[in-house]
């Protein structure tokens, strides 16, 4: 009984501690698996940083390449406004005549030739050039810079460059329909109408095409002599041009181009002729032409005219008078097929001095176009000259005339 009551004490006391032993291991155990949640939770709260600076540095390197994907795009939207920047378009025009003239005899004429250099500068202008050398020398015809993206529909050009009076004016001779510049022209506009100044147009928000001109220069005409253009002078000895000029189509084969132009010398002055005072000259120009459509580029029909007027205070015998010269010239040409065209032109050249007297000649001709870049043009002219007591721009007259065009020399639709 008594070893019985023994072992029963003991058996509880073993048990008591096995019991204790349990909870201690397991206690142990729930300590060992708390610590290593803990590393697992230190662990992945560590990588969660590394992550998050990760995002951190990619966003920015986002960012850059965002900006300098957008340099990059804004540099290649640069050169595709301005593909000529860095290789501009360059071409060079040759032209002569060989020349019969009744009252001077023969003569082989070099005329001109012609480099012409043109770019886009960048977005917001372009540039071009015309250097010519003749028998006289090597001089910059134009050399000027226009905006090509300014608001309102407006357009500035500065330079050396042909202002905006006329039509005919404004071509090199060898873009002509026929040889020569005519003498209505030379005379009272002074040839082309060169100029170093600057313009400003505006196109007009209607349904054609309509746009206005203004325009301030040292003097207008290449060959006018009433100045010297390289010397400073009084603002009212400037040149001031307005001209408003439109296109619009009449039918489908049918067009018509219609322009006037004013310029204004507030004083103004030809050496021993001209005595001061204010000088106008006025122009109206017509084109029309006619282009079946059902038919190539190569045929068709067009008629050109200009009205001129010069009104200024001139030295006469009789003293000092204004006098107004009015003149003019009248073209048309048809063109046969790709190689032949035909015309005939009539121009009306007075005397600025004595506008009673007049040149008067008749010029049919005929042009067979090689190819695009090369062309030979015959002219005859009859002409009765009552300005020069020589006659040197009367009689018979006959030319033979070579053109050729090599590269990026191109008037586009000037010459249609």
């Amino acid at each position: 009984m008594v070893s019985s009551a023994l072992r029963t004490p003991s058996l509880a006391v073993s048990a008591v501690f096995s019991v204790l032993l349990f909870i201690s291991e397991r206690g142990l155990a729930q300590d060992s698996e708390l610590e290593s949640l803990r590393s697992l939770v230190k662990g992945m709260e560590q990588q969660l940083q590394k992550a998050l600076q990760r995002i951190d540095q990619l966003e920015n390197e986002r960012g850059i390449t965002a900006t300098r994907v957008e340099q990059v795009e804004k540099s290649a939207r640069a050169r595709q406004s301005a593909p000529s920047a860095l290789n501009p378009a360059i071409g060079m025009a040759i032209d002569a005549t060989a020349e019969q003239r009744s009252k001077a005899g023969g003569t082989f004429n070099f005329r001109s030739a012609e480099i012409g250099i043109a770019a886009s500068i960048d977005p917001y202008a372009r540039g071009y050039a015309y250097f010519t050398g003749s028998g006289e020398g090597v001089e910059v015809e134009e050399a000027a810079m226009v905006t090509t993206s300014l608001p309102w529909n407006l357009q500035a050009r500065g330079g050396r460059f042909f202002a905006d009076f006329g039509r005919l004016a404004k071509f090199h001779p060898h873009e002509y329909a026929f040889v020569n510049t005519p003498l209505s022209l030379e005379r009272i506009v002074g040839g082309e109408s060169k100029a170093d100044g600057a313009e400003l147009s505006y196109l007009f928000p209607t349904p054609f095409f309509l746009r206005g001109t203004v325009g301030g220069y040292n003097k207008l005409g290449a060959e006018n002599e009433r100045l010297d253009d390289s010397k400073s002078r009084s603002w009212s000895r400037f040149t001031y041009l307005g001209r408003l000029n439109t296109y619009f189509d009449l039918t489908d084969n049918h067009s018509v181009e219609l322009g006037t132009s004013v310029a204004f010398t507030p004083s103004s002055r030809i050496p021993d002729v001209a005595q001061g005072g204010s000088r106008t000259l006025s122009g109206l120009d017509l084109t029309y032409r006619y282009q079946p459509l059902d038919s190539t580029l190569y045929q068709g029909l067009s008629f050109g005219a200009e009205l001129f007027g010069n009104s200024e205070r001139l030295q006469r015998a009789s003293g000092v008078r204004r006098m107004f010269a009015p003149g003019g010239y009248a073209y048309a040409e048809a063109k046969l097929n790709r190689e032949w065209s035909a015309g005939f032109l009539y121009d009306n050249a007075p005397s600025l001095v004595s506008p009673g007297k007049k040149t008067q000649s008749y010029s049919p001709f005929l042009t067979w176009n090689l190819s695009e870049f090369n062309r030979l043009r015959f002219q005859y002219t009859y002409g009765n000259d009552n300005v020069n007591e020589s006659k040197a721009d009367g009689g018979n007259q006959f030319f033979l005339q070579w053109t050729t065009t090599l590269g990026a020399h191109s008037h586009g639709f000037a010459n249609r």
